[in-house]
Parts: C-alpha cells; sequence; structure tokens
C-alpha cells in the first residue's frame, strides 16, 4: 500500500465534499419529513392517533443532526493540514501507516468524520481522536506500538509511516 501516492489536501477536499452530500443528503430528508407534519396524510383521525407527533419527533432529530454535521464540515474545513516528520508526534491531518493483525491501513485523523473511507478505492480510512484508535496514536511516533482494545482483548498496532 505505501507505492500508493496520497495526497493529503486531496483527502482533505475529498472528506469535506462527503460530510457536505450527507448534510445535504439530511437536510432533504428533513425537509420532506417537516412536510410530512403538516400534510394531510399525518393529520390525526382519532385521539390516540400519533403519525403528526411521530413525524415532528422525527424531523427535529434531522434537523439535530444536520447542524452537528454542519458543525463537523466547518471542524474539518477548517483543519490546518500539517506536514509530519519521522520525529514527530502524530497530531491531527496526520495520514498514518499502520500494520495490524489483518495488514497494512492507512488512516487519516480528522475532528469529525470517523468511518469515512477516501483516496482510490478507500484506501484511507478516518479516524478522530474520540475513537480508541485515535486516541492511542495522537502522541505516538513512526515506529512505535500503540495497543487497542478490539474484542475484549488488546490489539497491538505498529505505526509503520506518518505523514
Amino acid at each position: 500500500m505505501r507505492d500508493i501516492k496520497l495526497n493529503k489536501d486531496a483527502l482533505h477536499r475529498e472528506l469535506v465534499v462527503a460530510i457536505t452530500a450527507e448534510r445535504d443528503r439530511l437536510i432533504a430528508a428533513q425537509k420532506a419529513s417537516s412536510e410530512g407534519v403538516v400534510s394531510e396524510e399525518s393529520r390525526s383521525e382519532s385521539d390516540k392517533d400519533m403519525r403528526s407527533t411521530e413525524a415532528s419527533y422525527l424531523a427535529r432529530g434531522q434537523a439535530i443532526r444536520v447542524e452537528a454535521l454542519e458543525a463537523d464540515r466547518q471542524r474539518i474545513a477548517s483543519m490546518k493540514l500539517r506536514s509530519f516528520t519521522s520525529d514527530d508526534a502524530i497530531a491531527m491531518s496526520a495520514l498514518v501507516t499502520l500494520e495490524t493483525s489483518h495488514g497494512e491501513v492507512i488512516v487519516f485523523l480528522a475532528p469529525a468524520g470517523g468511518g469515512v473511507r477516501l483516496g482510490p478505492g478507500g484506501v484511507v480510512q478516518v479516524v478522530t481522536h474520540a475513537s480508541p484508535l485515535g486516541r492511542a496514536l495522537l502522541g505516538a511516533h513512526e515506529g512505535d506500538t500503540v495497543e487497542v482494545p478490539k474484542a475484549g482483548a488488546l490489539e497491538e498496532i505498529e505505526i509503520v509511516e506518518v505523514a
């Protein structure tokens, strides 16, 4: 995997686009839910009919998620990208190649967007500081081995390269 040339700026832009697309998709769903609250089909037919109430709960939950995604998008967009040397401690915006029990993995540390796959064929996975792997990586260095809880045990992961 180390033969793949990855451009951190391009990965950063791709992550912003992915979060923006998710936010926009949810805005459309939230709008449809909000319209459903006042539609004739949601009108209560009896005192026990909760369709309108349920639709309003759904719309409100989606609106809250839209706000959270917009905050995530802004944090990602404003993240300063830095170049790392082999001597630097891992921090936000690091592109880290790891050797795990399942082979080589490349992760991109970002303030949000955990789990999003980036790059050609989704070869890079976004990891946040809130995840067990993200917490283990922050402050570590190239060549270190970190332990990450996995399925009730600790998995040792070697940090192969930091960029």
